[in-house]
């Protein structure tokens, strides 16, 4: 397990260096005081500063082959809520956050080399959509 953390904490770190410049992402926010196991590393996206959408940016990344996904999903979203009547706009803010977030590959089992090509096709994708 640590060694798992170890790694985890290790490619978080990677992500956040090669994305922290750039001004169309907003890399997660840790306090200085704690210390992350980084289940998973949420991007969020700038749409005002870019020409599509997360599906354009999440298909784009899947055609250059990274694994990406999309959690948080608000759960009124789901159809047995929407089934006992909730509806969009229930919970603005995280509907907001929801359209804008993308989960990159983060586990232990990956390689430094592997982190390295996330990297290069984000930063592919978003110098091509942006503004």
């Amino acid at each position: 397990l640590d060694n798992f953390l170890k790694i985890r904490r290790k490619y978080a770190q990677m992500y956040n260096n090669a994305f922290k410049d750039i001004e169309e992402l907003i890399i997660p926010y840790q306090l200085p005081y704690t210390n992350s196991s980084w289940h998973i590393y949420v991007l969020q996206l700038r749409l005002e500063k870019l020409k599509v959408g997360r599906r354009e940016i999440y298909e784009a990344l899947l055609k250059e082959n990274i694994g990406v996904n999309v959690h948080y999903i608000p759960v009124y979203y789901h159809p047995y809520y929407k089934k006992l009547g909730y509806k969009k706009g229930l919970c603005p803010n995280a509907e907001h956050l929801y359209e804008r977030i993308i989960t990159l590959p983060l586990f232990p089992k990956m390689t430094e080399e592997d982190v390295h090509d996330v990297i290069t096709a984000v930063k592919k994708v978003i110098n091509y959509y942006k503004k």
